[in-house]
């Protein structure tokens, strides 16, 4: 039985005894169900098989070699938020196109590890960042793959201190400012503007903010193609909670 239950009054993970592993191992430890994982990865990828799409686990969650390189060996991509967490990435075994680097504040060492790595897509918070990126892309004769995180001004009826989506956070470009950024950025010779990104929240156990935000970045997607800037992505990021 996959998880954490009793048997005789023993509890066990995945069919192991714990105190046979906290004898050999010590404590405190941390023990994680590898069935589980699984069976939870699974759920979603088969919930999307109709649909070309990639499964990218936000290394922000849990950052443990063992739950990366197992989520890895199930298909998974992989989401970075730091230039620690691009690291952990590498040493689990992914490569720079299965990387997406996301995340405010990123410093410049960061940017340029990203650049010179060619990761998948840089998720550029602000138009400050785009010129930050492709100063430094042209400087090594490259172009940069970005994704422009949007902020769609959806509530993702969670707890407000871990809402991400609404214009009076401090998260991403205005979807009202995308379109005209979009364009200014296109001009620029080390960037290739690839994708759209949207992250409205953590915690998130109602669907319909995720299909709104999903919708607003189809649409702003083909206002952007309507202008020569083709995306050949959908970022459509948050947290799904537990009730």
């Amino acid at each position: 039985m996959p998880g954490f239950y009793r048997a005789a009054g023993i509890l066990v993970c995945d069919d192991v005894p714990l105190d046979r592993i906290a004898a050999t191992e010590g404590t405190p430890l941390y023990v994680y169900s590898a069935a589980t994982i699984e069976a939870r990865y699974r759920a979603v990828d088969e919930a999307f098989a109709a649909h070309p799409h990639a499964m990218h686990y936000a290394l922000k969650a849990n950052s443990t070699l063992a739950v990366a390189r197992l989520l890895r060996g199930l298909g998974s991509n992989v989401d970075a938020n730091s230039g620690g967490e691009i690291d952990v990435a590498l040493r689990a075994g992914y490569i720079p196109p299965q990387i997406v680097f996301t995340g405010v504040g990123k410093t410049q060492s960061e940017l340029a590890q990203a650049v010179d790595l060619g990761v998948k897509t840089i998720n550029a918070e602000s138009e400050g960042e785009l010129e930050r990126i492709d100063a430094l892309a042209r400087n090594r004769q490259t172009r940069a793959r970005v994704a422009l995180r949007v902020n769609p001004d959806i509530d993702a009826r969670s707890h407000p201190h871990i809402s991400t989506g609404l214009k009076t956070n401090k998260f991403g470009i205005a979807i009202t400012d995308v379109r005209q950024i979009a364009r200014r950025a296109a001009l620029r010779g080390g960037l290739e503007i690839v994708g759209l990104h949207s992250h409205v929240g953590s915690q998130i156990t109602d669907l319909e903010p995720l299909r709104r935000a999903a919708e607003s970045l189809v649409g702003l997607a083909r206002e952007l193609r309507d202008d020569g800037i083709v995306i050949d992505h959908l970022d459509l990021g948050g947290g799904l909670g537990i009730s």
